[in-house]
């Protein structure tokens, strides 16, 4: 179920680049929205990926934490 969430959080945010395209050129061709889609979409499995590792880092800090007491 997981995994389902994590796509589409990355399908938002290629929806919201392309939108973010066509707002700031009206007059953008395919090329240059799926460009932008495509961009959102791994910027979002980036922040993902990011927000992951961070809050593994401080789940192993609680633990280590938890481990000292």
């Amino acid at each position: 179920m997981s995994g389902l969430f994590d796509e589409l959080g990355e399908i938002a945010g290629a929806i919201v680049a392309e939108q973010a395209v066509d707002k700031l050129d009206p007059n953008a061709g395919f090329l240059e929205k799926a460009a932008g889609a495509f961009a959102g979409y791994e910027a979002a499995k980036v922040a993902e990926q990011k927000l992951e590792s961070h809050s593994d880092d401080g789940a192993q800090e609680q633990a280590q934490d938890d481990q000292s007491e």
